[in-house]
């Protein structure tokens, strides 16, 4: 086990079940992911999201998550997240990552189909795998923010499907990055007709604030990879708070990076057993 694609772990599509993919941004969060999918022998998914990348010197943080990929007992994918040029991919691809995503939801449909194929050309031919999205979530991803919501519109998933060669797409139902304001709105009516039109592997993004039921009922519909970001931070930061406040004075850069990756590994271990199989208890 070790370092695989996406589309290794996604496989096969008709089979329900999914993968959880977590942010990464330093050396804690990318032990306690990897950590985390070990204490339950299961895929996982790292991601790094291209803004974060792309900070001068985080590419030393992106060659370790490589390199505990590479010496896990289950397998990760090394994942870029919403990359929305053709150079941050092929930056990720140099460093050793096995997955991108090009995410080219805000342009047009054809603009979206070029650089898709773009990205994807240049991508298998070294064996990485290739995310796409269609369809645009609102709020805000590791400093990015996006106003407007735009749903999946299955007419144009059947043309971009058509004229691209990804592994997976990721869609929108109305989930949302970051905290959702209120309770989440899924359109489950349309990922059911969306998943029956793709022949690729349907992905969530905004899976921080879902319900255990939402996930289970999307899982049953055809998702196969959920994000999960803010939690990840929130985690951290909570953490973080909690361990400095019981011994203020000790300055502890030793137990509060320790305390944050064990908690970030329960994260992970509980979503991705309840991902795999125990979202089947809901439905």
């Amino acid at each position: 086990m070790s370092l695989v694609t996406l589309k290794e772990v996604m496989e096969p599509k008709d089979e329900a079940f999914a993968v959880g993919a977590f942010s990464t941004y330093d050396l804690s969060s990318a032990l306690g992911i990897v950590e985390g999918a070990e204490a339950v022998n299961l895929p996982v998914i790292a991601m790094m999201g291209a803004p974060v990348l792309n900070v001068p010197g985080n590419e030393k943080v992106a060659e370790t998550l490589i390199s505990l990929a590479k010496m896990s007992s289950v397998p990760v994918v090394v994942h870029l997240d919403h990359a929305k040029d053709f150079a941050t991919c092929m930056k990720a691809i140099k460093l050793g990552f096995s997955s991108v995503m090009i995410d080219g939801s805000t342009l047009s449909l054809e603009e979206n189909i070029a650089v898709t194929n773009k990205v994807t050309e240049a991508a298998k031919a070294v064996g990485v795998s290739v995310e796409a999205e269609l369809g645009a979530l609102a709020g805000i991803e590791d400093g990015e923010e996006v106003k407007a919501q735009k749903m999946t519109n299955p007419e144009h998933m059947k043309t971009f499907l058509e004229a691209t060669d990804v592994d997976g797409l990721a869609v929108s139902i109305g989930n949302a990055h970051g905290l959702y304001k209120g309770e989440p709105n899924l359109n489950f009516e349309l990922l059911e007709k969306l998943n029956d039109l793709s022949d690729v592997p349907l992905i969530m993004h905004g899976g921080t604030g879902l319900t255990q039921e939402q996930f289970a009922k999307g899982i049953q519909l055809g998702i196969k990879k959920i994000n999960i970001g803010t939690e990840i931070k929130k985690t951290t930061i909570e953490t973080f708070i909690e361990t400095h406040g019981k011994n203020e004075s000790a300055w502890d850069m030793i137990g509060i990076p320790k305390a944050c990756r064990e908690a970030i590994s329960k994260v992970v271990a509980d979503k991705l057993k309840f991902y795999r199989s125990g979202w089947k208890e809901l439905v």
